[in-house]
């Protein structure tokens, strides 16, 4: 990474241009384009950079790096775990160069790939610091949002509590509560740090999001906010163009040892184009037009101005449309599909082959970042942007074939859109993605007569090989692949549904009101 660098600000001083760094190599295509851009909104990186130093502040740039599912190899023998990623939206992580006085974690620095000498994935916070992201934001498409996390921290997990109990009698503990890996006096976090800066909320800030330049602003120290938005502001940039991420008081602030780390990323999910290779989008993400500078002020002595803690109440509330009213409608979907299948049986006789998904973000789970905090309980680089629910210990290897049955959030107004997955319970890795679009239809009337409300209501199945099952699964079927990276055999999966952003708001769905969905489970048929 540092010989990319190296060559990178070598052609930026030669030709002159505002290059855009990112860990993977430049096209020199995007470059006019990117030149371009800065002339537009008035400033050039270099003026930027000089206008902070003469403040007295010490600047370094940084760039991104992307992390995909290919990517999960890497991050399972640094960390032990793939963070049980959405598959749907590859990660743009931000690459900070580390401060000469930084302590660096190589327990962590890797966590999400490989980087050179003087830089890394995870960092510790000066005291006295900001984060500055800024450039276009990506093309169209169903979500875009910008996070901080905690990632590691010195300490111990708590057993005394209900969320701890509840996941070790489901033989998950070690997912959620965990030493991190090299370092044994550390332990795993990755919960949030504030609401995120997604699309709605720049939207309704700045006007517009989506291909549009805009500024993000990460810090612990109210001081070092007004210092950027000042310069920025002599720049003629906008207030209303500005975000800032506010990291709380509750987390271990300190470039030294004993000091948390973080990490930062972007989810930019289901692309308008498709996201193929040689789309927009797929350019973007793969050298995404962002700059990042990491800032600090260098005077001896002044105290940072720290914001609150993040509290247990802090997220921004949530809302949903009730889906009570269709229970009933599920449990009549239920009872028709185990009728096709010749098993029939009501929903609460079928327990042997039913269970009901688990709403990770209420009670006893609890997987939101400040209550993840309190317990020292490894949040899994939550947000509130979506809800997330998911059923696990589900092998492949015997012609088992599942049927996930639920209410589907685009159509109840309860998401922008939806995602069912596939996850790797051994890497904790997300593996298959099924777009909510192809959700829809799948819980026909001719299929299924006498039940009500079935357009608000889906059916998808799951099995090794679908072929052979289309008259029981109407072509709703996805074949689960023997490989490492999705469900090799002997390997058991979970599946997990994400709705996100609840049209009107901007974040997702209360998930209290909303209602779980089941998975049902039967063998194939013979021949």
């Amino acid at each position: 990474m540092k010989t990319k660098l190296v060559r990178l600000f070598c052609l930026i001083f030669i030709s002159g241009l505002l290059g855009l760094w990112d860990a993977s190599t430049t096209s020199a295509a995007n470059v006019p384009a990117v030149k371009k851009a800065f002339s537009e909104v008035g400033i050039s990186v270099d003026h930027f950079k000089a206008q902070l130093e003469k403040r007295g502040f010490e600047v370094a740039e940084g760039g991104f790096q992307l992390w995909g599912i290919e990517d999960c190899p890497g991050s399972f023998d640094v960390m032990g775990t793939c963070y049980f990623n959405n598959p749907a939206a590859p990660y743009v992580m931000a690459v900070v160069p580390y401060w000469a006085d930084e302590f660096i974690d190589h327990a962590s620095r890797s966590a999400f790939g490989p980087t050179d000498s003087g830089y890394g994935t995870t960092f510790r916070f000066d005291p006295n610091e900001a984060i500055v992201i800024f450039g276009f934001l990506p093309p169209q498409a169903a979500y875009f949002g910008m996070q901080s996390y905690s990632f590691t921290r010195k300490g111990e997990f708590r057993t005394d509590n209900d969320t701890y109990k509840f996941i070790n009698s489901i033989g998950a503990k070690d997912v959620f509560f965990h030493s991190a890996p090299g370092d044994t006096g550390r332990i795993g976090s990755f919960g949030s740090l504030s609401d995120s800066s997604n699309n709605v909320v720049i939207e309704r800030q700045s006007g517009g999001s989506f291909n549009e330049f805009r500024y993000f602003i990460i810090t612990p120290d109210r001081f070092m906010d007004k210092q950027v938005r000042q310069v920025l502001h002599k720049l003629s940039v906008e207030d209303k163009d500005i975000f800032t991420e506010r990291i709380p008081s509750n987390v271990t602030i300190g470039l030294d040892a004993d000091a948390d780390d973080f990490v930062s990323g972007i989810r930019y999910s289901m692309p308008v184009d498709g996201g193929e290779e040689g789309t927009p989008s797929y350019e973007w993400r793969h050298n995404p037009t962002l700059t990042l500078l990491r800032i600090r002020d260098t005077r001896p002595h002044r105290p940072p101005q720290l914001y609150p803690a993040w509290e247990d109440d802090s997220p921004e509330p949530r809302t949903a449309a009730p889906e009570e009213y269709l229970k009933p409608s599920l449990t009549g979907l239920v009872v028709k599909i185990n009728e096709a299948w010749g098993q029939p049986c009501a929903l609460a006789d079928c327990s042997d082959r039913t269970a009901r998904f688990i709403d990770t973000q209420s009670y006893p789970l609890n997987l939101v970042g400040p209550l993840c905090d309190n317990i020292g309980m490894d949040c899994l680089g939550d947000t509130q942007d979506a809800s997330y629910q998911f059923r696990g210990g589900y092998g492949f290897d015997n012609g088992e074939v599942y049927a996930v049955v639920g209410t589907l959030g685009t159509a109840t107004g309860n998401a922008t859109y939806v995602s069912l997955g596939v996850q790797n319970f051994r890497l904790r890795l997300g593996a298959v993605n099924v777009d909510g679009s192809k959700l829809v239809g799948s819980a026909d009337p001719a299929w299924y007569p006498g039940v009500d409300h079935l357009d608000k209501l889906y059916v998808y199945y799951f099995t090794r090989d679908c072929a052979g099952l289309e008259e029981l699964t109407h072509d709703f079927c996805y074949s689960v692949p023997d490989t490492e990276l999705v469900v090799p055999s002997g390997v058991k999966a979970s599946f997990v549904e994400r709705a996100y952003l609840r049209p009107g708001t901007q974040r997702g769905p209360d998930s209290t009101l909303t209602v779980p969905s089941v998975v049902l489970k039967f063998q194939r048929p013979a021949p």
